[in-house]
C-alpha cells in the first residue's frame, strides 16, 4: 500500500504540476503560480546519487524555477540514510512521515457521534481556508491563498472531497482522495475553538465509511512520524506500512 500510495502521489503532482523535468536520479516538479506551496514545487529522489551531484541540482532548478525554498523528498530509507547528513549540513530540516493503513481494530465504535457530511471540496472553501490560517506555518494570505487553491485542484485530479462536521455550521473537517481502490484520508483538522469536543473523531469515521461507499479496499494516511496524532491514528485502527521522508530549507521570514 506504501508505494502505491507513492506512485499516486506522484500522478497527482504530476497532474497539478506546469512542468515536470526528469533526471536520472530524481523527478522534479514545479507548479509556477503555486510557488509557496511546497509539496508541489520539489526535487523527488528516486535512486542513489552523489550529495554533491544532488545538492548542485537543486541549487541549479530553484534558482531557474525562483523558488525561494528548497525541498527534497526521498521514498527509499536506504536512499535517505545516504544523504541526510549532507542534507542536514546543508542546511535542511528533515521530516518524517509514515504511511498508516486502516488494519488494526478500531476505537471509533458504533456509539453516536456528531453529524457529518461529505460535500466538494469547493463547497467548504471558507472552512478550509480558516482552518489553514490557523496553522504556524501560515505566515502571509498568499501562501494562505495557494493552500487553498491546491485543495481545490486536488479535487479536481485525486477524486478529492471534504468530510465536515456539523453539516450547517462545520468546525471540522478532512479530505478524502479516492482513486482505484484506494482512499486516502488527508487534512484532518478542527478550528481551536471547537478542539477536544469529538469533531475530529466524527469526520475520520465518516470518512472511513465513506471511503468503503466509493469502492476504497485500503485506506491510507500519511502522518508525521515525530507528532501526536500518529499515536491517535493508532488508536484508530491505522498501522505503519512504510515511511518517507522530506528535506527542506525553508525562505527566513
Amino acid at each position: 500500500m506504501h508505494d502505491r500510495l507513492l506512485r499516486w502521489h506522484g500522478q497527482v503532482r504530476a497532474a497539478i504540476a506546469s512542468q515536470r523535468l526528469d533526471l536520472p536520479f530524481a523527478r522534479v516538479f514545479i507548479t509556477d503560480d503555486l510557488p509557496e506551496v511546497y509539496d508541489l514545487n520539489l526535487v523527488a529522489v528516486t535512486t542513489q546519487v552523489p550529495p554533491a551531484v544532488l545538492l548542485r541540482s537543486v541549487e541549479r532548478i530553484a534558482v531557474t524555477a525562483q523558488w525561494e525554498h528548497r525541498r527534497v523528498e526521498i521514498d527509499d530509507p536506504a536512499v535517505a540514510a545516504t544523504l541526510r547528513a549532507p542534507l542536514i549540513d546543508a542546511g535542511y530540516a528533515e521530516q518524517r512521515f509514515v504511511t498508516m493503513a486502516l488494519t488494526g481494530p478500531s476505537e471509533l465504535g458504533d456509539d453516536l457521534i456528531p453529524s457529518t457530511a461529505v460535500v466538494a471540496i469547493a463547497a467548504q472553501r471558507d472552512l478550509g481556508r480558516r482552518l489553514i490560517a490557523e496553522e504556524p506555518w501560515a505566515d502571509s494570505e498568499a501562501l494562505i491563498d495557494q493552500m487553498t487553491d491546491r485543495e481545490h485542484r486536488l479535487g479536481r485530479v485525486a477524486g478529492g472531497r471534504a468530510v465536515i462536521a456539523p453539516p450547517d455550521d462545520p468546525v471540522s473537517r478532512c479530505l478524502l482522495l479516492v482513486s482505484d481502490g484506494l482512499a486516502e484520508i488527508d487534512t484532518v483538522s478542527t478550528l481551536d475553538t471547537h478542539r477536544g469536543q469529538g469533531w475530529s473523531r466524527a469526520v475520520m469515521r465518516r470518512a472511513i465509511d465513506a471511503a468503503r461507499d466509493l469502492g476504497a479496499e485500503d485506506v491510507v494516511l500519511v502522518a508525521d512520524a515525530d507528532d501526536w496524532p500518529r499515536a491517535w491514528y493508532r488508536r484508530l485502527g491505522f498501522r505503519e506500512v512504510g515511511r518517507s521522508f522530506a528535506y527542506l530549507r525553508a525562505p527566513e521570514r
